[in-house]
């Protein structure tokens, strides 16, 4: 069998994520928009395989799936296809054959996402989908030093939601935060935050979180409280801010 690489980028905003796990509906998922297309293109079923589980309303510019088949089409054809019955918010980047190995989830190095915040007075109407909207004050000090609390190695169990089987210590490699005069709109803040892998909400917790300490709703110490059990985590930002940027592999 054929194994195939895919390089897609969405808009969740309509969708219930990549997939819903344990759930045998995946129609109104991304990960389902393309088994059902790839099963009209091809009268073949298959089990694809993503990089990074993104959640309801998150959004993704590179994505990496990966797929095996028995079709005969060229990978090119696959990509064009694929983007000819796909719904417009959904477009296949790239399409490659690899290895019989390779698996986009099992393989998969690092994660990188990128949480946009819009601090103009008024919100953009056209990046609303996009960018999470504020008016309020944020004191980039204290977010910085907060970040660095997160890197390393942690159990983030209590910066998740839902219950996990697989280990919930994660290694954050970098949490980087820019100012608006460091991006290209000028009223824009940016958290990236890469990781080893993330757990269910883990992204959204940690923002909500910097977020808090940013706007003074909680201090710097409350990360400690909050790893230790002590403190509750606040709640997730919100979801449409979220768009996974990259998904890193071993070579």
């Amino acid at each position: 069998m054929r194994n195939i690489k895919l390089t897609i980028e969405y808009d969740g905003t309509r969708y219930q994520g990549w997939q819903r796990p344990g759930k045998k509906d995946n129609s109104a998922t991304i990960s389902g928009k393309i088994i059902e297309t790839f099963y009209k293109m091809t009268g073949e079923s298959i089990e694809l395989f993503g990089g990074a589980k993104t959640e309801p309303g998150v959004h993704a510019a590179a994505q990496i799936a990966s797929f095996k088949t028995n079709c005969a089409l060229s990978v090119e054809t696959i990509r064009q296809e694929l983007n000819h019955y796909l719904p417009q918010d959904i477009s296949i980047l790239s399409a490659a054959e690899m290895p019989e190995r390779f698996h986009a989830g099992l393989n998969a190095r690092s994660q990188t996402y990128l949480y946009r915040i819009d601090c103009a007075p008024v919100e953009n109407v056209f990046t609303r989908k996009y960018l999470y909207h504020t008016v309020s004050r944020l004191n980039v000090d204290d977010m910085r030093q907060a970040a660095e609390l997160f890197t390393g190695i942690h159990d983030f169990k209590n910066f998740s939601t839902g219950k996990s089987k697989k280990s919930t210590e994660k290694e954050l490699f970098e949490i980087s935060i820019l100012v608006p005069s460091e991006t290209p709109s000028g009223t824009e803040f940016q958290i990236l935050l890469k990781g080893n892998d993330f757990l269910r909400q883990m992204p959204r917790l940690i923002v909500g979180t910097l977020l808090d300490i940013g706007t003074g709703q909680r201090s710097i110490s409350c990360i400690e409280r909050i790893f230790s059990g002590e403190e509750s985590s606040p709640p997730p930002a919100s979801a449409h801010g979220l768009c996974l940027t990259m998904v890193d592999y071993l070579n």
